[in-house]
């Protein structure tokens, strides 16, 4: 869906037609991930210990800021947007991944984890087995869209 060859326009269009075509009756949480796996994970954009630094999810597809950080917040707010997440406040987790050598957010839902290895929704054991948690912040579900 995304690639460094797209301008900053074709990313945030591609981006909206995937929300605005996906099939909600056959699509699930596991199509969301698969679109976001093969988004080539760049260096460290955003600094993921200061939420109220971090630029809405429209600026880093704009921007192309596909860092582990923001990859994990575009595809929260996707999952939001897909109604897939339906609390009010999200939970994201800041891990040192030992399998992938990458640092960032990760998102947790109901016990289960988004974005540790791209194309995978993992359980909390797994995560824990495989990473090293530094932090985690709860931010509002509508923040990510502001």
């Amino acid at each position: 869906m995304f690639s460094k060859s797209k301008s900053d326009q074709e990313r945030l269009h591609d981006w909206r037609v995937f929300r605005q075509l996906f099939d909600r009756e056959i699509g699930t949480e596991q199509t969301v991930v698969d679109a976001f796996k093969s988004v080539p994970t760049q260096r460290r954009f955003l600094d993921y210990y200061t939420p109220d630094s971090w630029p809405s999810v429209f600026e880093i597809v704009q921007q192309g800021m596909f860092c582990q950080t923001g990859i994990t917040l575009v595809m929260a707010s996707t999952l939001v947007y897909l109604d897939f997440i339906k609390t009010k406040e999200i939970h994201l987790e800041v891990i040192s991944n030992h399998i992938t050598g990458s640092e960032g957010l990760v998102l947790a839902y109901t016990g289960m984890y988004y974005n540790f290895v791209p194309g995978t929704i993992v359980s909390e054991e797994y995560v824990l087995d495989n990473s090293t948690k530094f932090d985690s912040h709860i931010i509002a579900a509508d923040k990510l869209c502001s």
